[in-house]
């Protein structure tokens, strides 16, 4: 229906109508700075408040504690993070506008289904005192358990399964995801005098990437971003197909040895829906602009990031694939009550993004911007309450919510520590192209999460989700955005 077709940014925008003007926030109750050593590239926006300022330290600190993490898909997994900052010396000019000069960040991660993630980072924000910004990762991760339910619009799909997974039994649809996997954790029939099977293992498959990326931007009239990298990665995927496995009979209930059956992820490729069944070597370039006021990066109070980017993978560059992804997104970080209340913020997201040529199937849940990679639709970096990219399709987009509000902040043997409780909602779905995009059949989720700021630039996460699929319960580094 036409009149249900809009122009995706137009659109899109639409929720930030109410939030605030386009133009650069400055607090009126902060103090201006004139003082000549400022380098001239950055916003007096971007100066911290005289409690942030009092509270940041000088020279060299670190933060460092477990990683206890927690997801469905994942698993449980405990590993060590650990955080080097430079901050430079308070007679250096940009020394209360910078939340770090340098961060060397480091992680080893493992989980209870061999989930394992190692990886090393560096973040030289106006790097030697230029508006230049470097930005490099290394790292490692292997998924035994990525989810694939088909690409496009097919996956928005609601989950649904046979009693005991018997061929006869009763159809259950608009299934919670315990249930679906309870139903499919029975030996199967595959018809008269054929061995039974196990679809357990049927909408996932086994992923493998080594990764290194390199980042660089310069900042142009203070509110402008330029920025260029490339990536260059080795990935494996492996299915699940005649794997052995346990099922439970279905009469009994006892764990029996059977096979898998064919997978989702192998029957799309026997259908020539998709390509990478087998993985391969993705090098890419990449580039894009931004306009970004947010006054402090790690734990934005106010301002607006607003990016397009273009993420380009191309065989002359060494790469398996050529194809090209277009992403758009903007940030909005707003206080309503900035002289009565200025611990409460309204944080929103919205992104759209586009892929097109030969996309490998794993691709469609590989975003990236000015702040990094991220995963598709599900999970914790979009649609809280769905399993991590549980929707794949050409065109992904999506809107998130947070209320932040600040209620506490203490110091504890030295270290400076705030807390906030977040409540926030979630929606967002997957297109077969662009000009599908409408208003009609998204996905839903919320929840509340709890945030604990430590020393001001690192931030642990704690958050609970609800969908109609499910209920998840998420902990990590960093905010969702």
């Amino acid at each position: 229906m036409p009149e249900k077709k809009f122009i995706p940014i137009v659109f899109f925008l639409g929720f930030f109508v109410s939030s605030s003007s386009f133009a650069e926030e400055v607090d009126p109750n902060r103090k201006t700075t004139t003082t000549a050593s400022v380098p001239s590239w950055i916003g007096e926006f971007k100066k911290l408040d005289e409690k942030e300022l009092a509270a940041k330290k000088e020279g060299w600190y670190v933060t460092g504690l477990p990683q206890i993490g927690n997801d469905p898909v994942s698993g449980k997994g405990l590993g060590v993070n650990a955080n080097l900052f430079y901050n430079g010396t308070k007679d250096s000019g940009s020394f209360e506008y910078t939340p770090y000069e340098y961060l060397i960040s480091a992680g080893a991660y493992k989980t209870t289904r061999n989930t394992q993630s190692y990886f090393l980072t560096l973040d030289a924000p106006y790097f030697l005192d230029t508006p230049y910004r470097i930005k490099a990762f290394v790292g490692y991760d292997s998924n035994l358990h990525n989810q694939y339910f088909g690409l496009g619009e097919s996956s928005l799909q609601p989950l649904s399964y046979l009693e005991r997974n018997q061929p006869d039994g009763r159809m259950h649809r608009n299934a919670s995801y315990s249930d679906f996997e309870s139903g499919n954790s029975y030996i199967t029939s595959r018809g008269y005098g054929r061995e039974a099977v196990s679809t357990q293992r049927n909408h996932e498959y086994q992923f493998q990437t080594t990764y290194a990326q390199f980042f660089l931007d310069k900042t142009i009239f203070k509110v402008f971003r330029i920025w260029g990298g490339s990536e260059v990665s080795n990935n494996i995927v492996r299915r699940y197909d005649g794997t052995w496995t346990k099922a439970k009979d279905p009469y009994f209930g006892i764990q029996l040895p059977v096979m898998e059956d064919v997978s989702s992820v192998s029957q799309d490729v026997q259908d020539g829906k998709i390509i990478g069944e087998k993985g391969g070597n993705l090098n890419y370039i990449r580039g894009g602009i931004a306009y970004d006021t947010r006054d402090y990066e790690p734990d934005p109070d106010r301002g607006w990031l607003i990016e397009y980017n273009f993420n380009r993978a191309e065989k002359l560059i060494g790469s398996d694939f050529s194809y090209l992804r277009h992403t758009f997104q903007a940030k909005n970080f707003w206080q309503p009550f900035p002289k009565y209340f200025e611990e409460l913020v309204f944080a929103q997201r919205v992104l759209l993004s586009k892929a097109e040529g030969q996309v490998p199937f794993f691709e469609y849940r590989y975003l990236y911007t000015i702040d990094g990679p991220s995963g598709g639709l599900g999970g914790l970096n979009s649609l809280r309450g769905y399993r991590q990219e549980r929707f794949l399709g050409p065109v992904i987009g999506f809107y998130n919510f947070e209320l932040r509000w600040r209620f506490s902040s203490f110091e504890l043997w030295d270290q400076f520590f705030q807390i906030s409780l977040v409540p926030f909602y979630d929606l967002g779905r997957v297109w077969d192209k662009l000009s599908d995009v409408n208003t009609v059949g998204y996905k839903h989720s919320r929840g509340v999460g709890l945030r604990i700021v430590w020393d001001q630039a690192t931030v642990i996460l704690m958050d609970w989700a609800r969908s109609k699929e499910d209920n998840i319960f998420f902990i990590d580094m960093g905010h969702t955005f």
